[in-house]
């Protein structure tokens, strides 16, 4: 990597990938932004500033058209991976460990992916990178470029089913794929449900421009969000807009009949360290739906997702292989016989 922010000693200075550039401008081509959970979570505008060399599934032959870069990665990289256990490993010392050509595959041809922070964080926030970036493993990305998109997975109708079924560390949500994501039942029709792409664009748009005004993150953004003593317009604004969002989600999946309002809730109750001591613990309230909604939501995308099984259980063989590939279809909860 390229990072001056680097407190190991390993990593490269940014000057030294300017050098490189400017000696070779070909070597512009192999190194790519990188960027993680707490880039995504922490800058107001996504911003990445570590760059890595990224030789992909090329040969050895191949990457050595790159001199300069391979022999950073023979100096740093190759001693190590020598040592390692797996043959693959050792053999492909120039190329990364896991490459998740799955991933790069199923977005290519895309100008901008979904990502979430897969790590422990208080707020389940989905946000739009561009491609042609190498992402960290924390964080969890999805192959989807529309807002249709983001509005279904950043609504409160997915967070009440990602928060009931998603792991956790201390109080935080750790976002997990495999039990947020690929059980998740969609809407049958959200990519072209006409209120959900208006209510969505307004929503990002304005979440996207008031963190860039206000110098603040989706982590500090979201706090302000959800603290009950926070009355600054904009806030209270991105409250009504994200009602909104939640609002035509709800009617794509036909649920005009379920009418929230949000309330700020604590998560859970704090206990004082000493009697008579109050504590300096920042309260955690959350601005939510009450627990009665929740409820009622969960029960129907759990009954959606049963019911969307058994649809799979029924098809022949080669059709269910081919649901299985379509979002609108969770993936179901218990194993089958198949």
């Amino acid at each position: 990597t390229f990072d001056d922010t680097s407190k190991n000693g390993v990593a490269n200075p940014i000057a030294l990938m300017y050098e490189l550039i400017r000696k070779d401008p070909r070597n512009a081509e192999r190194i790519l932004p990188y960027i993680g959970g707490e880039e995504v979570n922490d800058s107001p505008a996504h911003a990445h500033h570590r760059n890595v060399i990224n030789f992909g599934q090329m040969s050895e032959e191949e990457a050595r058209q790159w001199p300069d870069l391979m022999a950073i990665i023979e100096a740093k990289v190759k001693p190590e991976r020598l040592e390692n256990n797996r043959e693959g490993y050792r053999k492909n010392w120039w190329q990364y460990a896991e490459k998740r050509r799955e991933l790069y595959e199923a977005i290519r041809g895309l100008d901008r992916v979904l990502v979430v922070n897969c790590g422990a964080t208080p707020h389940m926030s989905f946000t739009f990178l561009p491609t042609g970036m190498v992402y960290a493993n924390s964080l969890a990305v999805v192959a989807e470029s529309s807002v249709a998109g983001f509005a279904v997975l950043q609504s409160r109708v997915h967070e009440v089913w990602a928060r009931n079924f998603g792991s956790s560390m201390k109080d935080d949500l750790r976002y997990t794929p495999t039990d947020c994501f690929e059980t998740f039942p969609f809407p049958s029709k959200w990519e072209s449900s006409e209120p959900i792409e208006p209510a969505s664009r307004e929503y990002y748009d304005f979440r996207a421009a008031l963190m860039v005004r206000n110098n603040e993150g989706l982590t500090k953004t979201y706090n302000r969000f959800h603290d009950p003593d926070e009355h600054d317009s904009n806030i209270v604004n991105l409250r009504e807009l994200h009602a909104a969002m939640d609002r035509a989600v709800l009617d794509a999946y036909g649920w005009t009949d379920i009418r929230p309002t949000c309330e700020f809730i604590l998560d859970y109750e704090d206990e004082e360290d000493e009697p008579g001591k109050v504590s300096k613990r920042k309260k955690p309230w959350r601005y939510r739906w009450p627990d009665q909604i929740r409820d009622e939501v969960l029960g129907r995308l759990l009954e959606l997702n049963a019911d969307r099984a058994r649809e799979q259980q029924a098809r022949p063989a080669p059709m269910r292989a081919e649901a299985k590939l379509k979002k609108s279809f969770g993936t179901p909860l218990l194993d089958s016989d198949e």
